[in-house]
């Protein structure tokens, strides 16, 4: 009988080979080429899954390690398989996720040192159009099914990709191909690269001209499909009246912490007056893009080093966490991307520029704390050194690793880390931010309306309402707040995670301070919480309250 952990390595490497470039943007060694986007690149992956399940049925646990991987797994592969079968991947329109902006990432994250680098380069370039075909393959198979998108992320689609196509040569994957300079590979490179762009310029066309006329109108997804995405992406079945009237709740007690820390930053000042403030004052900004990534950096290693041995154990590989800026097109949200396996390949956070040469720097500091560390670097950089099964090691749960960031934020804040009224003004924008997105993705895709007491009570929820509702929450600009609604539309219930994240989190270190009679020892705890690897919310706190009760888990 195989063991939990001969199973997982067995569907790592499968998957792998199924998906490489899952594998490449999780840092799993690949061959290198892209994935198969088609109808029938989907099949095969969703029959490893189905393959998978049924070895995981029978397999033996053997220790605590198995237990955990196979809980995992499971969760996680139930979850995919729930979309699959919902036919979710025929109608995948996403600026965020969909298949063209995974497949342009890949790049972000290949080495470029080395002539054989250049070469694994030039292998994925080829293989662009092909996937680019496959994923417009997989869409008009869902068109004929009657399954599709909404027109508005269509239309934002086609936009990126006429973005990253660009014109007579400027587009992205040639530029790409330039940064090669002159050798054997020059040519060659300079074809890939301007195929690339073509194939992004006629994605963009048929799903403008093609695609969008034939999309949806409605924006939201309805309950059942919401529930059907919450169970990938929480790990749970949601209660959508609670969690929507709980949301509100927050959102009422943050609003009002976050007037009074206006006051802080300019006394007399309303929210709004104190963010126009801060984003406005030269004194308070950062000039040029590159001062900005090179302050970004010297905030998340002044974190590294002010946490390690007194609240976290940070070890040596995990000491590492570059800052970097994406192209141009991207969404405008940060984003974490783990190392790779050994290490080769260290974490990094990315801060979209979206065009901008002056930054603010108010409400910056949270968003390292929550990329870097405490937050996304430490939690699944660790999962890489944990002994945890492979598929664990890699993988990740969306409320759980948004959650733990959640509380990485807030822990800083209780043991002061916003030494500035502007940055902690940041932080609870961010919270309230974070609050909002949950009325907002429960309200927009399931069809409630606002409730008495708040702006526009009793409007059902709409795209603009939604991006103003953000926009007064987070104090960011209205792009980037179009930018988010719009990840939103395309996510469901992913915008939940967050917030009902963070509370599962505090649940449970509550449960262990009441277990420990007040006297817990939060290093120790954290150390505890996070040996428990990626989860989803339902098996995260059964997880911490088994070990809250002493009566097992990791040391």
């Amino acid at each position: 009988m195989a063991t939990v952990a001969e199973v997982s390595d067995r569907y790592v490497a499968e998957n792998a080979e199924a998906d490489p470039t899952w594998a490449l943007l999780v840092g799993v060694a690949a061959p290198a080429r892209l994935s198969d986007q088609s109808p029938s690149g989907h099949q095969e992956r969703a029959e490893l899954a189905r393959r998978t399940l049924r070895a995981l049925e029978v397999a033996d646990d053997v220790d605590e390690t198995g237990r955990l991987g196979r809980s995992f797994l499971k969760g996680q592969l139930q979850g995919e398989l729930g979309l699959h079968d919902a036919g979710e991947h025929e109608r995948n329109v996403s600026a965020l996720n969909g298949p063209q902006a995974y497949v342009r990432q890949v790049f972000d994250l290949l080495p470029q040192a080395s002539e054989a680098d250049w070469q694994a380069v030039a292998e994925c370039l080829a293989k662009v159009p092909q996937a680019m075909d496959g994923y417009r393959a997989t869409l008009e198979a869902g068109l004929a099914a009657g399954r599709v998108s909404s027109r508005r992320l269509a239309q934002a689609v086609a936009a990126q990709c006429e973005t990253w196509a660009g014109q007579d040569g400027s587009g992205w994957f040639s530029s790409l191909a330039r940064r090669y300079g002159q050798g054997p590979l020059a040519d060659r490179l300079a074809r890939l690269g301007a195929a690339a762009d073509a194939s992004y310029r006629e994605l963009g066309q048929w799903l403008a001209t093609a695609y969008a006329p034939q999309a949806s109108a409605r924006d939201g997804v309805g309950p059942e499909r919401y529930q059907c995405w919450a169970r990938l992406t929480l790990g749970a079945e949601l209660d959508m009246d609670e969690a929507y009237n709980w949301g509100w709740e927050e959102l009422g007690r943050l609003e009002a912490e976050k007037q009074r820390e206006a006051g802080r930053v300019l006394p007399g000042a309303t929210y709004d007056e104190a963010v126009a403030l801060l984003s406005t004052d030269p004194s308070r900004g950062i000039e040029g893009v590159e001062a900005w990534r090179e302050w970004l950096q010297e905030v998340t290693d002044q974190a590294i080093a002010s946490l390690d041995g007194v609240h976290f154990d940070i070890s040596g590989p995990l000491r590492v966490c570059e800052v970097r800026v994406p192209p141009e097109g991207s969404a405008a949200a940060p984003y974490y991307t783990p190392p790779g396996d050994g290490f080769g390949r260290p974490g990094a956070i990315w801060f979209p520029a979206m065009g901008r040469s002056w930054f603010p720097t108010w409400d910056m500091p949270t968003t390292v704390f929550h990329e870097a560390v405490p937050g996304h670097h430490l939690q699944l950089g660790l999962a890489r050194l944990l002994p945890l099964t492979r598929a664990h090691k890699v993988g990740s749960n969306s409320a759980h690793s948004e959650g733990w960031a959640l509380y990485a934020e807030r822990f800083m804040d209780e043991i002061g880390g916003f030494e500035r009224p502007d940055f902690r003004l940041g932080f609870l924008s961010m919270q309230a931010f974070r609050a909002a997105r949950v009325v907002v993705d429960i309200g927009l895709h399931t069809g409630r309306r606002v409730p008495p007491g708040w702006p526009s009570a009793g409007q059902a929820w709409g795209y603009d309402l939604a991006v103003e509702y953000i926009k007064s929450a987070s104090g960011l600009s209205h792009a980037f707040c179009e930018s988010e609604v719009l990840r939103y539309l395309s996510m469901p219930s992913q915008a939940t995670c967050y917030k009902l994240g963070e509370r599962a989190w505090l649940q449970g270190r509550e449960q262990a301070r009441r277990q420990a009679h007040g006297s817990l020892d939060l290093k120790k705890w954290h150390n505890r919480a996070l040996a428990l690897g990626p989860l989803g919310l339902d098996a995260l706190l059964a997880e911490l309250a088994r070990a809250a009760r002493g009566s097992g888990g990791p040391s």
